[in-house]
């Protein structure tokens, strides 16, 4: 594939499950184990999505800057970290 744009569906969800953990647990784990679920304050699922998040590679810096600049005004819009990534 040359065009990382055109991935299938099921890979940009496989690669978002594999570099954010809260989202794992919230949309998978917990609807495959109902009677297991797991429920995590703020700071909870802060330290787990630190502990796991991926790192992001960029092919130039113009690109990261972008990318930069989106998360910071995400974040300036209230969005949590797991919530954006």
């Amino acid at each position: 594939m040359s065009n990382k744009k055109q991935l299938p569906e099921w890979e940009k969800e496989f690669n978002r499950v594999k570099n954010n953990s809260i989202y794992f647990l919230e949309v998978y784990y917990n609807q495959i184990y109902p009677d297991k679920k797991v429920a995590l304050s703020k700071e909870e699922k802060q330290a787990f999505f630190d502990k796991y998040k991926g790192v992001p590679l960029f092919e130039d810096m113009d690109k990261w800057a972008a990318y930069t600049k989106e998360i910071k005004r995400l974040k300036n819009e209230g969005y949590e970290d797991w919530e954006i990534l």
